[in-house]
């Protein structure tokens, strides 16, 4: 199976989840069997673990499927992911069969989207998410450590020059937050300590949404380029309810 590159099945892995009561991947706990649960939680809840459960194709076309907002067809899939057709097809078929993804056929094309009601769908979004923050180098990463550190926000995204280029004149962050102030003060006092001001984006949860379903240029590139630094969950709700 596409998916896996574990010894255990994903689809037996799931099926064990649905069944055993392991409400948010390990969280439940279930009278009688806490020899199993104890064992299963250990390793759901090992980062390592889970992604390797997760092919790279898979991962590129699930985050791709995220952070777009309107369904997909199989040749934009392969085009813009510089993967072939039938490994996009047999990938995408695969996770149909997870209801990870939702297929709909308009024309001729058939389009694909993230099934988001599905607990599953949501939670291999946010480990891929962070799978991102993990592997940011360089000054985006001493960057990130600081910027993730601001805890009057639910969401940080990190976006812009400084992601791909190595020579950069600010460091541009969106806050979704409540505390303009707040955000505004820790900026301009970590900027004091670094080479580069960081550059706040500051928006609250409707507005980003607004932003996205008005299709603003600026936000979507935020979307589909951003490293999330700070609510991995709250990004995979924020396109959910922006997407319905």
């Amino acid at each position: 199976m596409v998916l896996c590159s574990f010894p255990f099945p994903f689809q037996r892995l799931l099926k064990f989840v649905r069944n055993n009561g392991f409400e948010g991947w390990g969280d439940g706990e279930k009278k009688g069997e806490k020899t199993n649960i104890y064992k299963y939680s250990l390793i759901l809840n090992n980062y390592s673990l889970k992604m390797k459960m997760i092919t790279k194709n898979t991962k590129k076309i699930i985050v791709y499927l995220l952070r777009n907002l309107n369904p997909i067809n199989i040749n934009q899939i392969s085009r813009e992911l510089k993967i072939s057709v039938g490994s996009a097809f047999k990938i995408l078929k695969d996770l149909k069969k997870e209801d990870i993804v939702l297929s709909e056929k308009l024309g001729n094309c058939i389009f694909y989207k993230l099934n988001l009601e599905n607990q599953e769908t949501t939670k291999i979004c946010e480990l891929l998410l962070l799978e991102e923050k993990r592997n940011l180098k360089g000054y985006s990463k001493i960057y990130a450590e600081e910027i993730k550190k601001f805890k009057e926000a639910e969401l940080i995204i990190l976006f812009g020059s400084i992601l791909n280029k190595k020579e950069f004149n600010d460091v541009d962050v969106l806050f979704i937050t409540n505390k303009p102030r707040e955000v505004a003060g820790f900026c301009l006092e970590l900027s004091k300590t670094k080479t580069k001001p960081i550059i706040p984006l500051i928006l609250t949860k409707t507005d980003i949404i607004k932003e996205i379903k008005s299709k603003k240029q600026a936000i979507l590139e935020i979307i589909k380029k951003g490293v999330v630094l700070k609510g991995d969950d709250i990004f995979v709700k924020v396109i959910k309810n922006a997407k319905n």
